[in-house]
């Protein structure tokens, strides 16, 4: 049974099985479906209502239905495409794996190795590893490496190393957090691998791990943190600045 307490919005998920997200977005739920059943399941469940309903425009009860609430019937060439996707066989091919740089470790292409720790890298990232860059150090016992997948939003990489505490900070937008491997807390609960956290500016919290226990997440912004006390504070001025790098 699955210990995730925290996933994404079911409009969230809708848009998803739809293609309807940015990319960045795309990577956040993919990754989220690799570890929870719960979504995976919801997000069949909705793509095979999708379906359903492309394929019920088709038929002549849609056809000769009321103009308010008609389908326009998909096109011969569409159909047509669609019928050869449903009916064509995968390949029976292994997948391909090629050797990363240095933030993915040569002998393991599908691992991210942090000093003497080794984390799986997920599937959806797999593909973009050549695009995840150095670690770098942050204040409080945190290391970062940016994943450029394009686009406005920031991804990234953070560990948590045990120990530690990231200053005490609300957003100017959105962040999405989702834990990879380990755990880490706040004042709203303790966060574990697959959790999918979503915090806005309505949120204040200080993220901590415990003495012995260590943490890696995968974030996704779309502004700056504003730092709330401290010495932090002081960063704030240049929290564009810091957003853009």
């Amino acid at each position: 049974m699955s210990n995730i307490r925290f996933h994404p919005l079911s409009e969230t998920l809708q848009r998803f099985a739809s293609g309807d997200l940015d990319p960045a977005s795309s990577i956040m739920i993919s990754t989220h479906l690799e570890y929870c059943p719960h979504c995976r399941q919801l997000a069949c469940s909705i793509e095979d209502s999708q379906a359903a309903a492309v394929l019920a425009s088709e038929t002549p009860e849609a056809e000769h239905a009321g103009t308010q609430n008609t389908i326009a019937p998909l096109s011969p060439d569409l159909m047509t495409m669609m019928h050869a996707i449903m009916t064509t066989s995968a390949p029976d091919v292994e997948p391909e794996i090629e050797s990363g740089d240095d933030s993915v470790s040569a002998g393991m292409p599908t691992a991210l190795i942090l000093g003497d720790k080794t984390y799986p890298l997920p599937r959806a990232l797999q593909r973009h590893r050549d695009r995840i860059g150095p670690w770098s150090r942050l204040p409080g016992k945190l290391k970062r490496a940016a994943v450029d997948v394009g686009g406005p939003q920031k991804m990234n990489f953070i560990y948590m190393d045990s120990d530690s505490a990231l200053p005490e900070h609300t957003h100017q937008g959105q962040e999405i957090t989702l834990v990879l491997a380990g755990e880490f807390y706040d004042d709203q609960g303790t966060y574990r691998p697959g959790d999918f956290i979503i915090q806005t500016s309505a949120n204040q919290h200080v993220p901590k791990t415990r003495s012995g226990q260590d943490c890696l997440c995968l974030t996704l912004l779309d502004a700056p943190l504003h730092f709330t006390s401290g010495l932090a504070t002081l960063l704030n001025p240049f929290s564009q600045l810091f957003f853009r790098l």
